[in-house]
């Protein structure tokens, strides 16, 4: 035994590996995380308005003064919020515009028939 000299008493080896391992783990799920946020937050973002929505702004940004161009907005946008509850006042004021339509020059509105279109358009949701 005495001949046996290269063995050596235990030396403390520092391990590293179980704190990077954590880190890691750490990381991956922060970078999940961020990009779940942002993915849900992207389409929120690009949320595109719906054809009533569209049409909705349209018929409260109506300028009263071109006729024509009032009449057969509120005609064809006014069209997609009609309803049972609504559907009567559509056709009562669509009966009136139909004098102004079809037409190369057209009057201005009566007093009337602009203030149901206003009211109609006030309805809607």
């Amino acid at each position: 035994m005495e001949g046996l000299r290269d063995i050596k008493s235990v030396v403390e080896i520092h391990e590293y590996s179980f704190f990077i391992f954590l880190s890691l783990i750490i990381a991956t799920l922060l970078l999940v995380w961020i990009f779940y946020y942002f993915y849900k937050n992207r389409r929120k973002r690009r949320k595109k308005p719906t054809k009533r929505e569209l049409a909705l702004k349209r018929l409260k940004e109506i300028d009263f003064d071109d006729t024509k161009s009032a009449i057969y907005t509120f005609s064809v946008d006014g069209d997609l919020f009609v309803d049972a509850t609504n559907q009567t006042e559509f056709q009562e004021i669509e009966k009136l515009l139909q004098k102004y339509k079809y037409q190369k020059e057209t009057s201005t509105l009566d007093k009337k028939v602009k203030e149901m279109m206003i009211e109609f358009i006030r309805g809607l949701k």
